[in-house]
Order: structure tokens, then C-alpha cells, then sequence
């Protein structure tokens, strides 16, 4: 009995917890989801880290991360959106149905939120920042993680994403704050993310982070961005204090605004 027990959990493994082998990478998901569906997202992945990859390794300041489990894609019944935990990439399964099956794939509409943002999560995982080991009132302080991953899916996303939609992010940026009232204290952004789950005021948050990083990536390059992003003191490295770029950054924003 012990034995038929077993192999009924072993089938029942196979059926429902299918994986899918790709060069860098295992995609986890379930039966009702074509093998063919799975290899399309396997290419679009295996597409978009070696963009992520090839844009960090730009810089002799990337010195890779500090995941060293294999990454794993997993397609979740669960998930409503696209999220990332250390090697773990959680896709929802209705959007990856959407995303790559033939009945949808010519009547998509662009500007919605319903997107993978595979460069996003991707970023999370191959560039974690010295901040995101701090806890921010019980968080973990994803300020600068968020900012490469929403500007690097900005610049290199096969497709409009959350929270800019394609949009310039300095234009995004103005046009969401003006309809908040005003921009938000960078040093609040975090904070404001986590409280509003939904809604605008989570959605400026990203997009300044964003266009927060873009501004400094511009304005002293990539190098020393990284720099930053490995802990390294901020007007050390750039001649300014952090309270002082974000004066800089929010007068540039404000020309947008007029």
C-alpha cells in the first residue's frame, strides 16, 4: 500500500506540477497550460535577461547578485500580478494565457495593465541593491530595486508596462503628480507604494523611482548609479546630497509641468 501511495504521489506531481527546462532557467506551471504557451515564454525570458544581463555588464561597477539558487519562473494560479521573491519569479497564469495564446495575441490592447513586465522582475533578481538587505517600516526598502526595474522596463520592454505605459517617465511623472497635487518626498515614496496597494498615489511612487533613477543614470552614468546602488556614499560619489539631487531632479520634472 505504502508503494501504490507513493506512486500515486509521484503521478500526481507529474500532472500538476509540470516543469520546463530552458539554458538559464526552470519554468514551474500547471497542466492547463500548453507546453507550447510555456516555450514561448521561455524565449521571451531567455530574450530579456540577456538584455538585463548585457545592460549591467556594461559597467566594471556591476559585480552580478548575491541569488546564486537557479532562477525560477513559476506560473501561478495565485498571483494577480508579477512578483519576485529572491530566485522566484511568480507570473500570473492568466496573463501568460493571455499573453501567448493565438486566439488573443491580435487583439491585445496596449495601455492596460495586464502586461508580464519580464525585464522588471528580471532586474530584481540579477541587480539587488545594498538598501533592499534594510527594513523600512517592516519592508524591505526597494527604493533604488524598483527604480532600475521600472526605468530598465521602460527603456528595453517589448511592450507598454505599469507605470508608465510607454510614456516618457519625466512626462509620466508630471502628469501623475499634477493629478495627486504634488510630488512625493522621495524619502516618502516607499512608504506611500506600500500603503496604496492600488491607485495613483502607488503608481506616482514607481514612476518617480523610476524617473528618479533615470535623472542620476543621465546625469553622472551608469557607473556610478551602480555605485550607489552598492551602498557607496551618495555626494561622495556625485558632489550632492540625496535631499539636493532630489531639488535638481523635481525642477527638471516641474518643466514638464508647465
Amino acid at each position: 500500500m505504502k508503494f501504490v501511495w507513493v506512486l500515486i504521489t509521484v503521478l500526481s506531481l507529474n500532472a500538476f506540477g509540470l516543469t520546463y527546462k530552458s539554458d538559464n532557467f526552470t519554468v514551474e506551471y500547471d497542466a492547463n497550460v500548453s507546453k507550447e504557451i510555456v516555450a514561448k515564454l521561455a524565449t521571451q525570458i531567455e530574450k530579456e535577461r540577456a538584455i538585463v544581463l548585457n545592460y549591467l555588464n556594461q559597467s566594471t561597477s556591476y559585480h552580478g547578485t548575491p541569488i546564486k539558487e537557479p532562477l525560477i519562473v513559476y506560473i501561478s494560479k495565485k498571483k494577480r500580478i508579477p512578483y519576485q521573491d529572491w530566485n522566484t519569479i511568480h507570473l500570473p497564469e492568466k496573463r501568460v494565457l493571455q499573453t501567448f495564446s493565438e486566439e488573443v495575441l491580435s487583439e491585445k490592447v496596449k495601455g492596460t495593465n495586464a502586461g508580464l513586465a519580464v525585464i522588471h522582475e528580471l532586474t530584481h533578481v540579477y541587480a539587488v541593491s545594498a538598501y533592499r538587505k534594510q527594513k523600512k517600516n517592516g519592508y524591505e526598502d526597494r527604493f533604488f530595486d524598483d527604480g532600475i526595474a521600472v526605468f530598465l522596463q521602460h527603456r528595453f520592454g517589448a511592450a507598454p508596462e505599469y507605470p508608465d505605459f510607454g510614456h516618457d517617465l519625466y512626462r509620466a511623472v508630471a502628469v501623475a503628480a499634477t493629478e495627486y497635487g504634488q510630488l512625493i518626498r522621495l524619502a516618502e515614496a516607499e512608504n506611500v507604494r506600500h500603503s496604496a496597494k492600488t491607485g495613483l498615489g502607488r503608481k506616482l511612487a514607481y514612476l518617480q523611482e523610476g524617473a528618479f533613477t533615470q535623472f542620476l543614470i543621465e546625469r553622472f552614468g551608469l557607473s556610478t548609479y551602480l555605485e550607489i546602488y552598492a551602498g557607496a556614499d551618495v555626494k561622495v560619489k556625485t558632489g550632492y546630497s540625496l535631499i539636493e539631487l532630489e531639488k535638481q531632479w523635481a525642477t527638471l520634472i516641474s518643466v514638464f509641468m508647465l
